[in-house]
């Protein structure tokens, strides 16, 4: 268990308490040890009868005195306990704070790996957001393309409006060579025809 850290106030109040109520006993005299003996020593010079008056009157002095020490060192003693409980309530208390505290700073430990987590997450997330986001710029937007398709489809129906109209023009200079050739191939025979005639002309006139 780690040492709890007192306040200096806390400090020197016990360090006060341990001096006020510090007490030092002689070896093999203890306060009842002693208090015993003399009560003891009082009853015996009781029995003795009057000519043991005056030693009787000592030794009531002394076992007066006596019990006044042995009153005061109890006094001491439970002051001392006081303080002692006192103490370890203080250490308790402390000893509370700091295990909540512990608990608390393991807590807050959790939640920042929570949170970093989290944040390891939505940075990620941004990251393939940048990289869509670029991918996206580097093509052209809806508009530009459909922009673009319409354009092309103008040119095509442009394109197939000229070639309708070249077509049907071919389709006239076909018709019209057609008719130029048909009238040629009537001449042609006509002129055959008349050469013909011509000829015959010539061979009955040479008859006659």
């Amino acid at each position: 268990m780690a040492a709890v850290k007192l306040t200096p106030a806390e400090e020197e109040a016990i360090i006060k308490q341990r001096y006020l109520t510090q007490m030092t006993v002689p070896k093999g005299n203890l306060p009842l040890k002693v208090l015993t003996k003399k009560f003891l020593q009082l009853l015996e010079q009781l029995d003795k009868g009057p000519d043991s008056e005056a030693e009787v009157a000592r030794l009531h002095r002394e076992f007066l005195r006596e019990a006044a020490q042995t009153e005061l060192q109890a006094k001491k003693l439970r002051a001392i306990c006081e303080a002692a409980t006192r103490e370890q309530e203080s250490y308790t208390g402390k000893q509370q704070e700091l295990e909540a505290a512990i608990e608390q700073t393991k807590r807050d430990i959790e939640d920042k790996k929570l949170e970093l987590q989290r944040a390891k997450v939505l940075l990620g997330q941004n990251q393939q957001y940048e990289v869509l986001r670029h991918h996206i710029m580097d093509h052209p937007s809806r508009e530009v393309t459909q922009a673009a398709i319409d354009a092309e489809l103008g040119l095509m129906e442009g394109a197939k409006m000229e070639g309708d109209r070249i077509a049907q023009l071919m389709e006239r200079r076909r018709k019209q060579f057609s008719l130029l050739f048909y009238v040629i191939e009537e001449l042609q025979r006509t002129a055959d025809n008349t050469a013909e005639e011509l000829a015959g002309m010539d061979g009955m006139e040479l008859d006659a």
